[in-house]
């Protein structure tokens, strides 16, 4: 029965991608965090595109459609309605001799604990993967097999899905006992920025050995000037993507900005031969304010529309004349299609 919670989950972060953070929510993201997405599930779902996709992905998996209305018809919990936001988050160490890393994702929405447990009482199989436990006084459903995902209700609002590191820290900043992301200014800080109306927004730390691979390549070396990067991104009449990293020092700024407009330029140079994309790489603004660049494209889905078309017409004429092989370009309309969706 976890596992197809758990499953069902995955699943949404993965077509919405990772609601709106809540202070309550991010107020339970533990210390250990160095990244955070969350994700609107409620605004997400309330899209009629976007549900259609759902839905279409659904059909095409018989074990995710098969797991998802057998949860729902016996849990009386679905979560396409009674889940409103969503928050995930992992530490960027990775510990080789821990059982499991520390990430989880923290729910919000209208739970029934009983009821669910009640499922997995009279789930003949659920038994033997888990136990019905209570840790610390919380409702759990602890797996037998600890590198499986662990899940723990801190009250009827609010849920805990992930490894046991990353649920019982979780539990431990309810408690009082371990320290929240708040207790780390200057990441809080960077979450404190996320746009919260958007349909998905996240924050994170940029990898020390990120940055020194950065440093090799000349061009790029001003970017190993940024600490962390914060984004957002709205799906609805106009998609939008907000793209921001935050600069170490003010007087580094410069540099940064002249880095990513080479880049552009040399993206768009590459692409010449693809106005399709050429239009969309157009529609891109390079701005700086205060410590912060951000990289930003705003496109009516009207207009991505019309450059869908354009391009299918585009590969169709280079099929005709021989210039593209016919499985290639099938391959190319599916990745543009899904590109949409997503």
């Amino acid at each position: 029965m976890l596992k197809k919670l758990l499953l069902v989950a995955v699943m949404l972060v993965a077509l919405t991608g990772s609601a709106l953070m809540a202070q309550d929510l991010m107020k339970l993201i533990p210390s250990e965090a160095d990244f955070v997405f969350q994700v609107n599930i409620q605004k997400f779902v309330s899209n009629p595109d976007v549900k259609k996709s759902l839905m279409e992905n659904l059909e095409k998996s018989p074990e995710q459609k098969k797991a998802f209305d057998e949860f729902v018809a016996n849990t009386g919990f679905n979560p396409m309605e009674n889940l409103t936001q969503m928050v995930i988050f992992t530490s960027g160490k990775i510990d080789p001799k821990a059982p499991s890393q520390n990430a989880g994702a923290i729910m919000a929405g209208t739970f029934n604990p009983s009821r669910i447990f009640e499922a997995i009482k009279k789930d003949p199989n659920a038994g033997k993967d888990v136990e019905i436990t209570k840790i610390d006084g919380f409702d759990a459903i602890v797996p037998k097999d600890k590198k499986d995902g662990f899940g723990l209700f801190l009250d009827d609002k609010t849920a805990v899905l992930g490894t046991e590191a990353g649920v019982l820290a979780v539990k431990d900043v309810k408690k009082g006992t371990n320290k929240g992301a708040a207790s780390r200014p200057d990441f809080f800080a960077i979450l404190q920025k996320l746009d919260l109306s958007a349909s998905v927004s996240g924050a994170g730390l940029i990898p020390a050995d990120l940055k020194e691979k950065v440093k090799a390549n000349p061009q790029a070396a001003p970017l190993a000037s940024l600490n962390y990067f914060f984004f957002a991104f709205n799906h609805g009449e106009t998609i939008e993507f907000n793209f921001n990293g935050e600069v170490d020092k003010k007087e580094n700024v410069e540099t940064v900005m002249t880095s990513l407009n080479g880049f552009l330029a040399m993206l768009k140079m590459i692409t010449g031969q693809a106005p399709e994309v050429g239009e969309i790489l157009n529609m891109v603004k390079l701005t700086a304010k205060e410590t912060t660049v951000q990289i930003a494209l705003s496109v009516p889905k009207a207009k991505l529309d019309e450059i869908k078309v354009k391009m299918e017409q585009r590969i169709k004429e280079m099929k005709e004349k021989g210039g593209v092989d016919v499985e290639d370009g099938k391959d190319d309309v599916e990745v543009e299609e899904e590109t949409e969706r997503e």
